[in-house]
């Protein structure tokens, strides 16, 4: 299974490429998630993971969100049948956003954890972000959507 990481703050990716470097299976990708179809071709990936995406929290701002109705229809888009999207966060605000924004979109969601580091949930993998606010007493918001035919 390979692994591609695509950021938009440049910064951001240079430090994730440096502590990466090592891993033959993952790749960095300087560009913006709205840009998903000049990057790769429909079927090409089937799974993504939106790990504390910035929540945009001005009322003005929404649309940037990942989680915003429109960059759910690119993904079914570009993922086709059986895409799924493993979404988390620290924010609450965001997580209900995106909530709301699956089920208008028709996703089916699946393993919802409002506070995932107090659930029985097995095999969660903590990021650097997630280590740092969990360890400070945040909870953590967990999702799964899936949109058409699950795929195995």
């Amino acid at each position: 299974m390979n692994f591609i990481g695509i950021e938009r703050q440049q910064t951001v990716l240079a430090v994730a490429a440096r502590r990466a470097a090592e891993l033959p299976n993952l790749a960095f990708v300087w560009d913006n998630a709205k840009n998903l179809s000049e990057l790769f071709e429909v079927g090409e990936f089937r799974r993504l993971y939106l790990n504390f995406s910035d929540p945009w929290t001005k009322k003005r701002t929404y649309k940037r969100r990942l989680t915003y109705r429109e960059f759910l229809q690119e993904y079914r888009h570009i993922m086709g049948d059986g895409a799924e999207v493993f979404f988390k966060t620290d924010n609450r605000g965001l997580f209900e956003f995106s909530l709301n924004e699956f089920c208008a979109d028709d996703w089916k969601l699946s393993n919802i954890s409002l506070d995932l580091h107090h659930s029985d949930f097995v095999g969660n993998i903590m990021t650097e972000y997630e280590e740092k606010f969990s360890a400070g007493g945040a909870p953590i918001y967990r999702l799964e959507a899936r949109y058409g035919k699950r795929i195995e």
